[in-house]
């Protein structure tokens, strides 16, 4: 009987299993930091996606503003012009859309980036009202539509290696 009431190895019995909830514990944490940097990684990257594409939509936006001013400068005493001018100083990159009474036209452009295969994408419509004689850049031009978009998902995107019949 008095073998069984021996404490010598109990120490050793509750050492070994606090070492043990340690180290799970220390797994655990690593793997959960590994996580949140993943994501913060992955955050960080949709970010600079988004920032890259608003930089690209402001300096088009820029240039419309500035070939508006343009047109102003140069259409003189006659505001049928207007538009033409536009036209001749945007160039052919851009969309550029009348409507039927000659009052407006609706600007576009798409601008599309490329990132780990899939496509993103900012739709960019500008609208462009006749200007008067007194007629401001910011008084004629105005963003109608600002719009990020990705691709849609390919589910079916696998090639197919199986040589058999089916």
């Amino acid at each position: 009987m008095n073998r069984l009431k021996s404490e010598r190895g109990s120490s050793t019995v509750l050492i070994s299993l606090f070492l043990l909830t340690l180290v799970i514990f220390a797994v655990v944490s690593i793997v959960s930091s590994a996580q949140e940097l993943k994501l913060a990684r992955r955050n960080a990257e949709t970010n600079k996606i988004y920032y890259t594409l608003d930089s690209e939509g402001k300096r088009f936006l820029y240039e419309v503003k500035s070939a508006v001013k343009e047109s102003l400068d140069s259409m003189g005493d006659s505001p049928d012009r207007f538009f033409d001018i536009l036209e001749s100083t945007l160039g052919p990159d851009v969309i550029i859309r009348k409507d039927t009474e000659g009052l407006r036209v609706i600007i576009e452009r798409t601008v599309i980036l490329n990132v780990d295969s899939y496509n993103r994408h900012l739709e960019i419509k500008i609208e462009v009202s006749r200007p008067d004689k007194d007629s401001e850049v910011n008084d004629i031009c105005s963003v109608i539509e600002w719009r990020i978009w990705n691709d849609p998902f390919e589910y079916k995107n696998t090639i197919n290696l199986w040589e058999g019949n089916p």
